[in-house]
Order: structure tokens, then sequence, then C-alpha cells
């Protein structure tokens, strides 16, 4: 899956005469550059007290639910994303961070529903296909990732991971030839990778190419899969 979106530019408050609202800006600047140096923490400490001086600051809960998913404190994020929306229903960042705590919390049918709205906010965005197709592929939905895989690297064919994922899909899909040629190109993209090489080399199997496939987990075996050997042992001769 994606890392979350986070906003890169630097947020501009108009002059307000209620020193509150002005308190809780600096506040949330605040918590941003400590986020930003990694002291997560302290930075919700600082989005805490913004949020209590303006229950209103929608960037503070986009902030701060970034700082709750960096915690893995999931259910935490889910609330403040929720309240964002709430805030902001068209804020297409809240939505597709939302569908990834979701999506880490092994709730695949809110996942979905996030990131389906999330691309019709943005159908150009390649993560949210690919996203999508994630949770589609844990379902069992192989098919519909399938598309999903599809759409994504038309937007982004330089991502490996869209074909690794494009490729187990096919393979469960039965469709061995093309999952090799998929495996076959993130491993061009990415550089070696054992997984990438374990897969495939089962996807060979499939094939009955056990030459190709045992080189592949000789390969794997060296990069350091954990279980390459054992399947040397049992499949090669």
């Amino acid at each position: 899956m994606h890392k979350l979106l986070s906003l890169t530019f630097l947020l501009l408050f108009v002059t307000d005469p209620v020193n509150a609202q002005s308190e809780a800006a600096k506040l949330l600047e605040s918590g941003k550059r400590k986020q930003e140096k990694g002291s997560v923490e302290s930075a919700i400490k600082d989005y805490n007290k913004a949020i209590e001086l303006d229950k209103d600051l929608a960037d503070a809960y986009y902030f701060r639910g970034n700082a709750w998913f960096d915690l893995e404190e999931f259910q935490q994020a889910i609330g403040d994303y929720s309240r964002l929306i709430q805030l902001k229903p068209d804020h297409k960042d809240a939505w597709f961070n939302r569908g990834n705590a979701y999506y880490e919390l092994g709730n695949y049918e809110m996942a979905a529903a996030d990131f389906t709205r999330s691309i019709a906010l943005d159908p150009a965005f390649a993560d949210d296909w690919f996203n999508r197709g994630n949770v589609f592929y844990k379902q069992g939905r192989f098919e519909e990732a399938l598309e999903d895989f599809n759409k994504g690297i038309s937007l982004n064919g330089e991502y490996p991971d869209g074909y690794y994922d494009r490729a187990n899909t096919l393979y469960n899909l039965e469709r061995f030839d093309q999952a090799v040629v998929d495996y076959t190109k993130a491993i061009e993209l990415q550089g070696e990778t054992f997984d990438y090489h374990f897969n495939r080399a089962l996807a060979y199997f499939s094939l009955e190419m056990d030459d190709k496939a045992c080189a592949d987990l000789a390969r794997a075996k060296e990069l350091g899969d954990p279980d390459a050997g054992e399947y040397i042992r049992e499949l090669c001769k």
C-alpha cells in the first residue's frame, strides 16, 4: 500500500481579531514543524491545544490524523479524518488517508468505499487505483482488483509494486504466463527483491518451467528469502 498524502504548502492565515484563532494557527504551525522532525507525540499535543482553541480548524484534524497514523493509532486517525470530512466533504486527502487507516485495521469494505470516493474526486491519481486494487485482492475480488491495477499502471507505469500486485492477481486468476511478464517487469523496475523472484518461481512451476522456477528460487534464497531453501529441497533436483 502507498504512504499517506501530506500537504506540502505553507498555510496562510488571514489576520483574525479573535486571539484564540491566531494562537491556534501558531500551534498548528508548531505541530507541523515538530512532526516533520519526527517528534510526533509532541506535535499531537500542539494539535490538541489548537483544536481546543478552534474546533473548526480543519488542517489540525488533518495533521493530527496523520500523526496518529504514524503512531499506528489507526482508530484515532479515522476519527480525525472523519471530522475533517465533516468540515470539508471534498477534502480528497482525507478520504484517501482514511481509506488507508481502514485498510490497516482490516476493514476492507470501508477502505474500498473511501478509495472510491477519493477516485471520484481525482480519477487521475494512480495511488487510489492501486490501493483499492489491494483491497479487492484482500477480499478475493480478483477481476475487480485486476481492473484497478490496470488503471493504476496506465496512470503510473513506473511503479514496480503495481506490476507485482497485478502479477499476484493474475496468478490467482491462473493466468500464469501474464503473471510472469509482470513479475519480470517489477524486477526490472525495482531491482532484485526476493518476493518478486519467489513468486515468479511459483508462476514458472505452474507453467511447468521448472528450470526457470528453480533458478528464481535460488536467487530468492541468495537475496534472503526465508522459505526458498525448503522449496528448493522439495521441488528442485
